[in-house]
């Protein structure tokens, strides 16, 4: 397991820096990029949910969405099934950063997968379906009406 903990970290320094480029052109807070990222993977989500999903109180999430939507990131609107609420989502420069900032690290993650071996590629693919079962679904992190996808 230890052997399984280092390789992660060791896999995840090295996916970070090939995707440093893109972050360090960045001048967003890591407040405001976990919540571009939040809006970025959930779509249209109502502050409150903005909130839950990143630990906060309802006044710092609402101050970090007009943040946002001050830079051209995100913007607010009606919720067309109850007017009470506020949803939050990207514009579509929002999404592209979010995108940018992640492309990095992803082809590099693709180049590698396309260089295993089938049957290796195989097994990670079925360690990391075990894991997202465990941690993923069942793992009590995921709150009410949040989707899971997994994109390739």
């Amino acid at each position: 397991m230890e052997r399984g903990l280092v390789l992660y970290r060791d896999v995840s320094r090295v996916l970070h820096e090939r995707g440093a480029p893109a972050w360090l052109q960045t001048e967003l807070t890591f407040a405001q990029l976990r919540a571009l990222f939040t809006l970025a993977d959930y779509g249209p989500t109502p502050i409150g949910r903005v909130a839950r999903r990143l630990g906060i109180g309802l006044p710092a999430a609402s101050s970090l969405v007009d943040r946002l939507v001050e830079q051209g990131l995100v913007k607010r609107r009606e919720d067309p099934l109850d007017r009470r609420r506020t949803l939050a989502e990207t514009t579509g420069a929002g999404q592209a950063l979010a995108q940018r900032l992640r492309q990095g690290s992803r082809e590099a993650l693709r180049a590698w997968l396309e260089q295993m071996d089938g049957d290796d590629l195989a097994a990670l693919v079925r360690g990391l379906e075990a894991l997202f079962a465990i941690g993923g679904s069942s793992g009590g992190h995921l709150l009410d009406g949040d989707r899971v996808g997994v994109g390739g």
